[in-house]
Protein backbone atom coordinates (compact mmCIF):
# COMPACT_ATOMS: atom_id res chain seq x y z
CA UNK A 1 0.00 0.00 0.00
CA UNK A 2 2.82 2.49 0.71
CA UNK A 3 4.68 1.70 -2.39
CA UNK A 4 0.83 2.04 -4.41
CA UNK A 5 0.61 5.76 -2.47
CA UNK A 6 4.19 6.27 -3.20
CA UNK A 7 3.87 5.68 -7.14
CA UNK A 8 0.41 7.77 -6.97
CA UNK A 9 2.61 10.86 -5.45
CA UNK A 10 5.51 10.77 -7.53
CA UNK A 11 3.86 10.40 -10.48
CA UNK A 12 1.19 12.69 -10.51
CA UNK A 13 1.97 15.93 -12.53
CA UNK A 14 0.89 18.31 -10.10
CA UNK A 15 3.03 16.73 -7.64
CA UNK A 16 6.14 18.09 -9.46
CA UNK A 17 4.76 21.29 -10.08
CA UNK A 18 3.81 21.83 -6.77
CA UNK A 19 7.33 21.05 -5.38
CA UNK A 20 8.69 23.55 -8.10
CA UNK A 21 6.65 26.35 -6.56
CA UNK A 22 7.29 25.89 -3.11
CA UNK A 23 11.16 26.06 -4.02
CA UNK A 24 10.75 28.83 -6.28
CA UNK A 25 9.33 30.83 -3.28
CA UNK A 26 11.32 29.45 -0.92
CA UNK A 27 14.21 29.96 -2.18
CA UNK A 28 13.29 33.56 -3.53
CA UNK A 29 12.58 34.93 -0.10
CA UNK A 30 15.62 33.47 1.01
CA UNK A 31 17.32 35.51 -1.93
CA UNK A 32 15.20 38.71 -0.56
CA UNK A 33 16.36 38.48 3.13
CA UNK A 34 20.32 37.99 2.02
CA UNK A 35 19.95 40.68 -0.32
CA UNK A 36 18.31 43.11 2.14
CA UNK A 37 20.11 42.02 5.63
CA UNK A 38 22.57 44.91 6.07
CA UNK A 39 24.08 46.34 9.66
CA UNK A 40 25.51 44.62 12.23
CA UNK A 41 22.95 42.49 12.96
CA UNK A 42 23.44 39.04 11.26
CA UNK A 43 20.97 36.91 9.38
CA UNK A 44 19.80 33.58 11.23
CA UNK A 45 19.33 30.64 9.99
CA UNK A 46 15.43 31.44 11.08
CA UNK A 47 15.12 34.02 9.03
CA UNK A 48 16.96 32.65 6.05
CA UNK A 49 14.49 29.52 6.52
CA UNK A 50 11.16 32.24 6.59
CA UNK A 51 9.99 30.99 3.41
CA UNK A 52 9.75 27.33 3.50
CA UNK A 53 8.48 27.61 7.31
CA UNK A 54 5.78 30.25 7.11
CA UNK A 55 4.55 29.49 3.16
CA UNK A 56 5.87 26.49 2.02
CA UNK A 57 4.63 24.29 4.42
CA UNK A 58 0.46 25.39 3.86
CA UNK A 59 1.40 24.61 0.54
CA UNK A 60 2.87 21.15 1.06
CA UNK A 61 -0.34 20.83 3.26
CA UNK A 62 -2.56 21.39 0.52
CA UNK A 63 -1.10 18.60 -1.92
CA UNK A 64 -1.33 16.15 0.91
CA UNK A 65 -5.28 16.75 0.45
CA UNK A 66 -5.05 16.57 -2.73
CA UNK A 67 -4.00 12.86 -2.14
CA UNK A 68 -7.42 12.69 -0.55
CA UNK A 69 -9.24 15.03 -2.90
CA UNK A 70 -8.38 13.83 -6.13
CA UNK A 71 -9.03 10.42 -5.74
CA UNK A 72 -13.04 11.70 -4.44
CA UNK A 73 -12.86 14.39 -7.82
CA UNK A 74 -12.17 11.27 -10.07
CA UNK A 75 -13.97 8.71 -8.48
CA UNK A 76 -10.98 6.42 -8.27
CA UNK A 77 -11.73 6.84 -4.41
CA UNK A 78 -13.92 3.71 -4.93
CA UNK A 79 -11.44 1.93 -6.66
CA UNK A 80 -8.97 2.52 -4.00
CA UNK A 81 -10.99 1.00 -1.12
CA UNK A 82 -12.66 -2.12 -3.34
CA UNK A 83 -9.26 -2.88 -3.49
CA UNK A 84 -8.46 -2.47 0.48
CA UNK A 85 -11.74 -2.33 1.63
CA UNK A 86 -9.73 -1.11 5.48
CA UNK A 87 -10.15 2.09 4.78
CA UNK A 88 -7.66 3.37 8.21
CA UNK A 89 -4.95 1.66 6.13
CA UNK A 90 -5.58 4.16 3.05
CA UNK A 91 -5.58 7.05 5.20
CA UNK A 92 -2.46 5.72 7.29
CA UNK A 93 -0.45 5.13 4.29
CA UNK A 94 -1.26 8.35 2.47
CA UNK A 95 -0.28 9.92 5.61
CA UNK A 96 3.23 8.29 5.79
CA UNK A 97 4.30 8.76 2.20
CA UNK A 98 3.18 12.64 2.38
CA UNK A 99 4.41 13.14 5.37
CA UNK A 100 7.72 11.56 4.53
CA UNK A 101 7.91 13.72 1.09
CA UNK A 102 7.16 16.97 3.01
CA UNK A 103 9.93 16.52 5.71
CA UNK A 104 12.50 15.54 2.87
CA UNK A 105 11.36 18.25 0.66
CA UNK A 106 10.97 21.04 3.38
CA UNK A 107 14.81 19.70 4.78
CA UNK A 108 16.42 20.34 1.57
CA UNK A 109 14.92 23.56 0.83
CA UNK A 110 15.73 24.99 4.18
CA UNK A 111 19.55 23.94 3.56
CA UNK A 112 19.23 25.60 -0.40
CA UNK A 113 17.68 28.72 1.26
CA UNK A 114 20.84 28.83 3.85
CA UNK A 115 23.39 28.58 1.25
CA UNK A 116 21.26 31.07 -1.16
CA UNK A 117 21.25 33.57 1.93
CA UNK A 118 24.62 33.36 2.57
CA UNK A 119 25.91 33.51 -0.88
CA UNK A 120 23.80 36.63 -1.59
CA UNK A 121 24.99 38.55 2.32
CA UNK A 122 27.97 39.62 3.24
CA UNK A 123 30.38 38.05 5.19
CA UNK A 124 29.95 40.22 8.10
CA UNK A 125 26.15 39.55 8.39
CA UNK A 126 26.27 35.77 7.03
CA UNK A 127 28.79 34.02 9.95
CA UNK A 128 25.72 32.50 11.17
CA UNK A 129 24.58 30.30 8.14
CA UNK A 130 27.89 28.29 7.98
CA UNK A 131 26.19 24.63 7.18
CA UNK A 132 28.53 23.28 9.93
CA UNK A 133 26.91 25.30 12.10
CA UNK A 134 24.69 22.94 14.86
CA UNK A 135 22.12 26.01 14.48
CA UNK A 136 21.87 25.45 11.37
CA UNK A 137 20.68 21.72 11.80
CA UNK A 138 18.41 22.60 14.21
CA UNK A 139 15.74 24.71 12.09
CA UNK A 140 16.73 21.88 9.09
CA UNK A 141 15.03 19.43 11.77
CA UNK A 142 12.61 21.38 13.16
CA UNK A 143 11.05 22.60 10.46
CA UNK A 144 11.05 18.74 8.59
CA UNK A 145 9.24 17.66 11.79
CA UNK A 146 6.63 20.45 11.31
CA UNK A 147 6.54 19.83 7.53
CA UNK A 148 5.60 15.82 8.42
CA UNK A 149 3.29 16.65 10.92
CA UNK A 150 1.32 19.41 8.84
CA UNK A 151 1.06 16.98 5.68
CA UNK A 152 -0.92 14.08 8.48
CA UNK A 153 -3.40 17.52 9.06
CA UNK A 154 -3.20 17.98 5.51
CA UNK A 155 -4.57 14.27 4.29
CA UNK A 156 -6.49 13.81 7.22
CA UNK A 157 -8.60 17.30 6.12
CA UNK A 158 -8.83 15.73 2.71
CA UNK A 159 -10.97 13.32 3.85
CA UNK A 160 -12.72 15.28 6.52
CA UNK A 161 -13.67 17.77 3.26
CA UNK A 162 -13.20 15.90 0.31
CA UNK A 163 -13.10 18.41 -2.18
CA UNK A 164 -10.41 19.99 -3.32
CA UNK A 165 -11.46 24.10 -2.77
CA UNK A 166 -12.51 23.51 0.38
CA UNK A 167 -9.16 21.86 1.65
CA UNK A 168 -7.67 24.37 -0.14
CA UNK A 169 -8.97 27.24 1.70
CA UNK A 170 -9.13 24.96 5.05
CA UNK A 171 -5.33 24.71 5.02
CA UNK A 172 -4.39 28.01 3.69
CA UNK A 173 -6.34 30.24 6.26
CA UNK A 174 -5.95 28.25 9.02
CA UNK A 175 -2.18 28.99 9.72
CA UNK A 176 -2.11 32.04 7.17
CA UNK A 177 -5.02 34.02 8.81
CA UNK A 178 -7.18 32.59 11.34
CA UNK A 179 -4.53 31.71 13.84
CA UNK A 180 -2.61 35.05 13.29
CA UNK A 181 -5.62 36.85 13.92
CA UNK A 182 -6.81 34.92 16.74
CA UNK A 183 -3.33 35.82 18.16
CA UNK A 184 -3.10 39.24 17.57
CA UNK A 185 -6.28 40.18 19.07
CA UNK A 186 -5.58 42.76 22.21
CA UNK A 187 -8.33 40.69 24.63
CA UNK A 188 -8.53 37.14 22.71
CA UNK A 189 -5.01 36.85 22.20
CA UNK A 190 -2.90 36.20 25.32
CA UNK A 191 -5.67 33.79 26.30
CA UNK A 192 -5.88 31.79 23.42
CA UNK A 193 -2.40 32.67 21.71
CA UNK A 194 -0.47 29.70 24.36
CA UNK A 195 -2.47 27.02 22.53
CA UNK A 196 -2.98 27.97 19.06
CA UNK A 197 -1.70 24.73 17.23
CA UNK A 198 0.87 26.64 14.39
CA UNK A 199 1.73 28.85 17.19
CA UNK A 200 3.35 26.10 19.10
CA UNK A 201 5.13 24.57 15.68
CA UNK A 202 6.26 28.18 14.91
CA UNK A 203 7.81 28.20 18.57
CA UNK A 204 9.77 24.81 17.96
CA UNK A 205 11.02 26.13 14.72
CA UNK A 206 11.98 29.81 16.24
CA UNK A 207 11.03 30.79 12.82
CA UNK A 208 9.77 34.24 13.13
CA UNK A 209 5.93 34.94 12.29
CA UNK A 210 2.83 37.20 12.93
CA UNK A 211 2.79 35.92 16.31
CA UNK A 212 3.57 38.12 19.17
CA UNK A 213 4.86 36.65 22.21
CA UNK A 214 2.99 34.89 24.72
CA UNK A 215 4.16 33.13 27.64
CA UNK A 216 5.45 29.60 27.59
CA UNK A 217 3.35 27.15 29.39
CA UNK A 218 5.34 24.01 28.46
CA UNK A 219 8.82 25.10 26.27
CA UNK A 220 9.65 23.60 22.58
CA UNK A 221 9.40 20.23 23.17
CA UNK A 222 6.18 20.76 25.03
CA UNK A 223 5.20 23.11 21.92
CA UNK A 224 5.94 19.78 19.79
CA UNK A 225 4.51 17.42 21.75
CA UNK A 226 1.09 19.57 21.83
CA UNK A 227 1.07 20.55 17.91
CA UNK A 228 1.46 16.24 17.27
CA UNK A 229 -1.62 15.46 19.54
CA UNK A 230 -3.52 18.04 17.98
CA UNK A 231 -2.32 16.28 14.60
CA UNK A 232 -3.57 12.90 16.20
CA UNK A 233 -6.74 14.41 16.89
CA UNK A 234 -7.37 15.64 13.69
CA UNK A 235 -6.38 12.71 12.12
CA UNK A 236 -8.37 10.50 14.63
CA UNK A 237 -11.41 12.28 13.30
CA UNK A 238 -10.46 11.71 9.48
CA UNK A 239 -10.55 7.88 10.30
CA UNK A 240 -13.46 7.73 12.28
CA UNK A 241 -15.58 10.17 9.59
CA UNK A 242 -13.72 8.03 6.35
CA UNK A 243 -15.28 4.63 8.12
CA UNK A 244 -18.93 5.54 8.65
CA UNK A 245 -19.66 7.61 5.48
CA UNK A 246 -20.29 6.41 1.81
CA UNK A 247 -17.09 6.42 -0.52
Amino acid sequence: MLNCERIKLTTTRSTLWIALVVAALSLSLAALQGILTSGVDPLTPERAALGITVFGVPVLMVLASMTMTAEYRSGMIRTTFAATPRRTRVLVAKAIVAAVFAAVWAALLVVASVVVARVLTGAETGWRLSLSAPEVWRVVIAVAVYAGLAAVIGVAVGALVRAGPGAVAALLLWPLVVEPILGNLPDVGPAVGPYLPFANAFRVTEVPWLYPGYEELWGQLGSLVYFALVVMAVFAAAVVVLNVRDA
